[in-house]
């Protein structure tokens, strides 16, 4: 490892400590924190191609280990999502450099081969409003089309029931019976496509590597992406694949840019494609955006076409219009926009429907026009 590129490891393992973790997981703020410190630690991050050298994976890779080949080690007591219970003390950097310095082979080969794939079941609360949205506007069946869709948790977003509190009221939609996702509404505005039916004709997801629900060493990944002090979250995340596992929604293994024009070719042609992502643009390099920006705009100009996007402002709505004033700052746990950009008889339109947390936990209904205007 080179001066260099200790100092990068460092001062991207300090931003992540002090702008994503602190608040969230006071596990990964403060291993974060010691690996700034100490970013020989953080060694293996650098096998992994650079747009992908974030604290995220190498915390997933450390966790993917501790439940396949180090289900003993002394780290595991410290983290929730693995049955510990031993709170933050001076022992935890000890217990991390431990497990490094006896796997550092097998975690630098992870993060060479792994991207982050953190599937929240709970962000299709907040799709399913903008899935309503578009079937209003579409009038017709939709084809579900997900971009980075992991094990395709989102893919069966209309077999959850979403539940919507907002103070007082409460109101559930979808079918009763099995995983209820629920999601607060801030803002006073009810986001009342959420009550739209949804019949959905085809759903296939795009994934450089698919998880296939029913494959349980696959799905020890996904539980590995989530954070130590998020055990509700792997409940709902195991409760959300067994759910996949009997829908078996077709995965198809591609770059999602590259892949998109052949799955949009073989959609249903009784419905209307609506391609969606949440939160996996921002893994794309810009300059992958703006090619992604301009394959669904090739396609829309052709065909009726609707996109939904839940990512940061500048991976989502700015693909397709001028940073919207409801944009918020910039990160990885950066307030999301919920975004609907349609096509109709090759027009296209753009409206900025919520403000979204990161992980589906609220969402404020604000719906509003904005005019076309794709990055270039």
């Amino acid at each position: 490892m080179t001066p260099a590129e200790a100092r990068s490891l460092s001062r991207m393992f300090l931003h992540f400590a002090r702008n994503e973790f602190a608040g969230h997981s006071e596990r990964y703020e403060h291993l974060s924190t010691a690996v700034a410190n100490r970013p020989e630690l953080g060694a293996p991050l650098l096998a992994a191609p650079p747009d992908q050298r974030r604290a995220i994976l190498f915390f997933a890779a450390v966790q993917y280990l501790l439940r396949t080949v180090a289900r003993d080690h002394p780290l595991a007591t410290y983290l929730p999502t693995l049955g510990g219970s031993r709170g933050v003390d001076s022992g935890l950097p000890a217990a991390l450099a431990d497990l490094v310095a006896a796997h550092r082979d097998a975690l630098t080969a992870l993060c060479a081969t792994r991207t982050t794939q953190t599937n929240e079941a709970r962000r299709a609360a907040l799709l399913r409003p903008a899935f309503g949205r578009a079937s209003e506007i579409a009038g017709r069946p939709l084809a579900l089309v997900e971009l980075g869709t992991s094990a395709g948790l989102l893919l069966i977003s209309d077999r959850y029931a979403c539940e919507y509190r907002d103070g007082a009221r409460v109101e559930s939609y979808g079918p009763a019976g099995g995983l209820t996702l629920t999601c607060e509404v801030r803002g006073g505005r009810w986001p009342s496509p959420a009550a739209a039916e949804l019949t959905v004709a085809d759903r296939v997801g795009i994934d450089l590597s698919p998880v296939d629900a029913a494959d349980p060493l696959a799905t020890e990944w996904l539980r590995a992406c989530v954070w130590p002090e998020q055990t509700e979250r792997l409940t709902r995340l195991d409760a959300a694949l067994a759910e996949v596992a009997a829908t078996r929604p077709r995965l198809v293994a591609g770059d999602m840019v590259a892949a998109l024009p052949d799955v949009l070719s073989k959609v249903d042609e009784n419905a209307v494609p609506c391609v969606f992502s949440s939160n996996a643009l921002t893994y794309l390099s810009a300059a992958d955006q703006r090619r992604l920006a301009g394959v669904l705009a090739d396609f829309g100009a052709r065909h009726d076409l609707t996109v939904v996007l839940n990512e940061a402002s500048q991976s989502g709505a700015e693909l397709f219009t001028t940073r919207p004033a409801e944009a918020g700052p910039r990160g990885v746990l950066a307030v999301g926009l919920l975004t609907l950009v349609v096509w109709r008889g090759g027009r296209a339109t753009v409206e900025v429907l919520a403000r979204t947390g990161p992980h589906g936990q609220w969402l404020e209904w604000i719906p509003r026009e904005y005019g076309y205007s794709p990055a270039s």
